[in-house]
């Protein structure tokens, strides 16, 4: 779908913003410096404020990625349901380091809570998401989705 296609379907207020981007980046995987352009004109906001507001949210990628991303929910309900446990087992079966960016091809990130909180711990797979996860499945989620 176009991003004019896309841009339509959200009249342009501050409300549809986040709404818009999430749309765009399921369309082409993350949102590029013409496509900010695009919508802050079309949302009538200075370009700069699109990209501050692009960027404050991790789910919004402004740079493309050849990697796979793997995500774990670092908020206090996952945490305390052993997400870090989660983290650790990755790490030692991918042989990367959270938040390290040195492996060609995976990344490992935390991720803010995704107010799944009653269902987590909470595991993302680029963007296939997985619930209330246990250390013990994590082996058959990365191996069956990378």
């Amino acid at each position: 779908m176009s991003l004019q296609k896309i841009l339509l379907q959200f009249e342009p207020k501050p409300e549809n913003l986040l709404p818009a981007l999430k749309e765009i980046q399921k369309e082409n995987k993350y949102i590029n410096r013409e496509n900010c352009l695009k919508v802050a004109k079309y949302f009538s906001l200075p370009l700069a404020q699109v990209y501050s507001f692009a960027s404050f949210f991790d789910e919004i990628k402004l740079k493309k990625s050849g990697k796979k991303i793997i995500k774990v929910c670092s908020g206090g309900p996952c945490m305390m349901k052993n997400s870090t446990e989660i983290v650790r087992q990755i790490e030692l079966l991918l042989k990367i380091e959270a938040e390290n960016d040195a492996h060609p091809k995976y990344k490992l990130e935390y991720i803010s809570c995704r107010g799944l909180c009653d269902r987590g711990p909470i595991v993302m797979v680029d963007e296939q998401v997985f619930e209330k996860v246990r250390p013990e499945m994590v082996d058959d989620i990365i191996l069956n989705y990378l």
